[in-house]
């Protein structure tokens, strides 16, 4: 069953906050409005659902009153912000094999977003289809799209470059005169996807390669609904109370399509919490946190004997037991 869920990695999000912080904006205000509820910054390998983040630059533009406000803020940052997904994009032999990871790496970044490449005689086009589960903010999104884009050329071509062709899905690109990428392209308007035409000879330029801190390797993000819904779960995204009804809002779905879509994979929220927190118990135990308290208390059990009970049903034997075979397997 293919996700609904459109996830994208948090490193989206604190690029673009970090930004809106210069412009003196209620960030937590806003992110609150688009039902994003974390703490600020969060992981850069965290997953969001992906439409929440569009909600909120969508909110932002309107606060600031400024419809360019995405093309703002994507020029205001730096490739290196957007963590794991952009280290092999800007470290590729040249802008022609960038081109190419972003088209087959994009799952790294995002479950949903779809790059392709096409050709004629003197461009090659990279080209993003129609997201169709974006309908809030539609135009924050292609000009982050373009914009993004743009910066990782510009990395190879250098300053100045400028595209001689767009297309645009939007049908009046409202404020597009303020971003320097397009001051003289070609813009044609209400096009079935998003493109920029960048010229074939410049594709083979050589990379001028830039250090990147060491991240961790990470795995794509999943295009299954249960196992997208059990990384959010493990990470926290719906807070310390586990309530259907809290999930699913958040989710923008009902409690009942909810249960439906895990019963459609053979599984229940049941299921899911319980495999969520005994692979969570498992690594604190791993990390040496063996207290029965603390152990408890960070699975959200109001106590001991609670999560004791718990374990038991998960694993069939005590903690303790567990606890002991673990360290007999390691000896």
């Amino acid at each position: 069953m293919p996700t609904s869920l459109h996830l994208i990695r948090a490193s989206h999000l604190n690029a673009v906050i970090q930004n809106l912080h210069a412009l003196s904006l209620p960030v937590e205000s806003l992110l609150e409005k688009a039902g994003l509820y974390f703490a600020t910054p969060i992981q850069p390998n965290e997953l969001i659902i992906e439409k929440k983040i569009w909600h909120f630059l969508k909110l932002a533009a309107d606060y600031t009153n400024m419809p360019h406000l995405a093309t703002w803020l994507t020029e205001q940052s730096d490739l290196s912000q957007y963590g794991e997904f952009t280290k092999c994009l800007v470290n590729a032999d040249n802008l022609h094999q960038a081109l190419l990871l972003l088209t087959r790496h994009i799952s790294l970044h995002n479950s949903n977003n779809i790059f392709l490449l096409k050709e004629d005689k003197q461009n090659i086009w990279i080209c993003q289809p129609h997201s169709r589960h974006v309908k809030q903010g539609a135009w924050q999104v292609e000009q982050h799209v373009l914009t993004f884009i743009c910066l990782l050329v510009e990395h190879y071509l250098g300053h100045g470059w400028q595209p001689k062709q767009i297309k645009l899905r939007d049908t009046e690109a409202v404020g597009i005169e303020h971003s320097r990428f397009f001051k003289g392209t070609d813009i044609k308007l209400g096009h079935s996807y998003s493109a920029i035409a960048i010229d074939r000879r410049l594709l083979n330029k050589h990379n001028p390669a830039i250090d990147l801190p060491q991240l961790a390797e990470i795995d794509p993000i999943p295009n299954d609904f249960l196992q997208a819904f059990k990384l959010l779960l493990k990470q926290g995204y719906f807070g310390q109370d586990w309530l259907a009804e809290n999930i699913s809002a958040s989710l923008d779905i009902s409690v009942r399509t909810l249960k439906r879509k895990l019963q459609g994979q053979g599984s229940s929220l049941r299921q899911v919490f319980d495999e969520v927190r005994f692979q969570q118990a498992c690594e604190l135990i791993d990390q040496n946190v063996h207290e029965y308290e603390i152990l408890a208390e960070k699975l959200m059990y109001t106590h001991p004997n609670n999560f004791v009970r718990a374990f038991k049903r998960w694993s069939g034997i005590t903690p303790r037991e567990f606890i002991r075979l673990r360290n007999r397997d390691l000896s």
